[in-house]
């Protein structure tokens, strides 16, 4: 039986995930499936149902009950469409239930609530993250941009991304776009140049003060010139640089890893099993921290 799980981010941009296909295969008696990513960065949170099923297309679930509990304060969601962007960036809508005002304390402990006028019921339980800190070392280390990263809770996994973001005038017009710049490069035996980009590494303990990052600033000339010669003759802005430190609880870290961590070839059962936390359904409720640092670029 196979339950596909919208999951985001993870990675990019965790919400940009919320637009693939949403349609778990299961037991022709309908259970739940909850789809929710806490974020502490953002004071409007998100919850997708849906349900399984014998085979798609599955009913959008309208009219739900769906409540975010912490202490005393209750978070009640609202069913309505946003209009998402899917992967080749063309408008989609889907059907979601939104909070707005509705800020995530780090530390804290949340408990969602779901239930369908069908009678359709679930429920989970997190511990929020709180927010990292991500700053720009004072002085100056020949070759390398210096970063400190300050984690505040000790769960799941962190990921550093290092972005570039310019216009470039296509078809008489000044466009915004992003490249990301790599973590590593090498040449492999044939000859090819490879580039490899950061993953996600736990998060093993709290350091005082935070740790130290260094970045190979080559590999941030090496993408500016691969932008320029994707570009020419037409001319590039380079507008700044982009450093995006994302952290994922536990629970997310766990569904990354069962479903993109090694295989054991020699292992008996070689399906990729499926991770849940879910009480009475199947899906995923989670937290996220994520924080930017920007810094422009001179023209």
């Amino acid at each position: 039986m196979r339950r596909a799980l919208c999951i985001l981010w993870l990675l990019a941009s965790l919400l940009a995930g919320c637009n693939q296909p949403f349609e778990p295969n299961g037991p022709l008696n309908n259970t739940l499936v909850v789809y929710s990513i806490l974020s502490c960065r953002n004071d409007t949170q998100y919850v997708r149902l849906s349900a399984t099923s014998g085979a798609p297309p599955v009913p959008e679930i309208r009219g739900a009950a769906v409540s975010v509990t912490s202490g005393r304060q209750v978070i009640q969601f609202r069913d309505t469409t946003v209009l998402w962007r899917d992967t080749a960036g063309n408008p989609s809508p889907t059907a979601v239930y939104v909070a707005y005002n509705a800020p995530v304390l780090g530390n804290a402990l949340y408990s969602l609530k779901a239930s369908t006028p069908s009678g359709l019921t679930a429920s989970a339980s997190i511990t929020a993250l709180t927010q990292p800190l991500l700053s720009l070392q004072p002085g100056a280390t020949a070759g390398f941009f210096v970063l400190n990263r300050v984690f505040k809770s000790v769960s799941g996994a962190a990921v550093l991304h290092f972005y570039l973001d310019y216009y470039a005038l296509v078809n008489n017009g000044w466009e915004l776009h992003t490249e990301e710049v790599p973590s590593r490069r090498y040449v492999d035996p044939a000859g090819n140049e490879v580039f490899e980009y950061p993953s996600f590494s736990p998060v093993g303990s709290l350091v005082a003060g935070g740790t130290t990052v260094l970045i190979d600033s080559t590999l941030f000339q090496v993408t500016r010139t691969i932008v320029y010669k994707k570009y020419a003759p037409a001319p590039v802005v380079f507008r700044d640089i982009r450093f995006v430190l994302t952290q994922i609880d536990d629970v997310l870290y766990d569904y990354y890893y069962l479903n993109n961590g090694p295989v054991d070839i020699s292992t008996i059962r070689l399906d990729v099993p499926v991770y849940t936390n879910i009480k009475g359904g199947y899906g995923i409720f989670g937290s996220r921290g994520e924080v930017i640092l920007l810094l422009g670029l001179a023209p």
